[in-house]
Parts: C-alpha cells; structure tokens; sequence
C-alpha cells in the first residue's frame, strides 16, 4: 500500500487536496494544471457495449478513457481515487492499473454492499471478491470500503451499526497482517432526486505517514461541523 500523505511528504492526509467528479476533459485538464492539487477522484463506467473502462458521471456520455486518465495524472503527478459503481467496472479497471503500472497513488473505492443490488451492468459482486481482486490486481492500492443509506431507513442507527461491524470484520478478514492507519469520514449528503438525506461514510485503509511535526499541529485545518477529529492510531490486523 502506498500511502497519499507520504508520497506528497505530507504530515497526514488532512493535508491533501482533491477534486472531485473529474469527469470530463475540461475538468482533467484544470486539475491537471493545478499546482496545489494532489488527489484526482473520478467515477469508473463500464458496460458491455465499452471496449474500454470509462470515466463518466453515472448515466452521462462519456469522454474519456480510463487509461488516458491514468496516464495523464500519472505524468502529472497527481493521485487518483477511482470510484466504483458497478461491478462490470472493477476487474477491467483493475486490468488498465496492471498494465499502465502508475507510481503515484491509487485508491479504490466501491460502496461494497451497493455491489450485491439488483440492476447492476453485471452479476452482482461480494464485498470479499471486491477486496480480493483489488489486492490480486493492484495490492499497492488504498481501498476505501464504504455504504451509504437512507435517513429513513434507519432512523434508529442500528443498521448502520451493524455494516460499520460488517466493514470491519471484512478488514481484520481480508487485509492480513499488516499495519495499517484507519480513518472513518462520514455524514449526512444529499441524495439523488429531490435533495434526499442519505448517509454515508467509508473506512479507508492507508499506510500511516509520519507523525505530524508541532509546527503543523499548531496550524488549524478548516472542516466541516460534521467532522469529528480521530487521534491517527497504528492497528495491528492480526
């Protein structure tokens, strides 16, 4: 696993700065020319129609490849974050980063339990199988594992719980013995049609930097109010 905040020598991952739903061309060459940028995070199409893995906001034409977009950030210097939606999207996916090898920083995400639904571009794919073929095809990977749900459908938090302990079991089952840092971001965003609530969150698994220096901690870090700060900690999976 390659960690983000130390590829940039950065104190920790609070550090970075990304752009989101870099989806089209217009937007991969602002970010690109960005000095100040370090992550690139776009959104991963595949279907039977596609000869190639694309990147596209869901249910949009797409204008770009994923292999052009690996190689761009890749000799730009800038990492990526790859969001899946579907299943019929990791394995070619996961095939472009073997072949193209990119040394800056990869994170796969996939709302892991969003795979197992109904109306996927594919058979429907287990959260194990998606950490499995990640750490087969590209095991220098941050993997992100995350879930989003309704308000409504859980209004008392307790399926929340229980996925938070899903999550968990498939990390200390699948990710080996190996040290790792834990962040868990979450919160309330708005949902597709009619600004519905759902929550979301992930758990992203990311080799630990160095400890921050006290010049940097004495520096305050700009957030959201539904941000709660978590003390970096090193796990041991045993």
């Amino acid at each position: 696993m390659q960690s983000f905040a130390a590829y940039f020598d950065l104190p920790d991952a609070a550090a970075l700065n990304w752009a989101h739903r870099v989806n089209t061309g217009v937007k991969l060459h602002e970010a690109l020319a960005d000095p100040f940028l370090h992550v690139i995070e776009c959104d991963i199409q595949f279907s039977a129609s596609d000869a190639t893995p694309l990147v596209a906001e869901p249910g949009t034409e797409a204008e770009l490849e994923l292999a052009e977009v690996v190689v761009r950030a890749n000799a730009a210097g800038k990492a990526l974050k790859l969001d899946f939606h579907t299943p019929a999207a990791v394995e070619p996916a996961l095939t472009v980063l073997s072949h193209l090898r990119p040394t800056a920083p990869v994170m796969l995400h996939a709302d892991v339990f969003s795979l197992l639904g109904e109306g996927n571009a594919a058979e429907p794919m287990e959260p194990e199988q998606f950490i499995r073929l990640c750490q087969q095809a590209w095991p220098k990977a941050v993997l992100s594992i995350g879930w989003s749900l309704r308000r409504t459908h859980d209004a008392d938090g307790r399926v929340e719980d229980a996925l938070i302990h899903q999550c968990a079991g498939l990390a200390l089952q699948q990710l080996g013995p190996v040290n790792y840092g834990l962040e868990i971001r979450a919160g309330y965003t708005p949902g597709a049609g009619g600004g519905r609530a759902e929550h979301g969150a992930a758990l992203i698994f990311d080799p630990l930097p160095p400890a921050p220096s006290p010049e940097y901690e004495r520096i305050p870090t700009p957030q959201s109010g539904n941000v709660v700060n978590f003390t970096a900690r090193l796990r041991h999976v045993a």
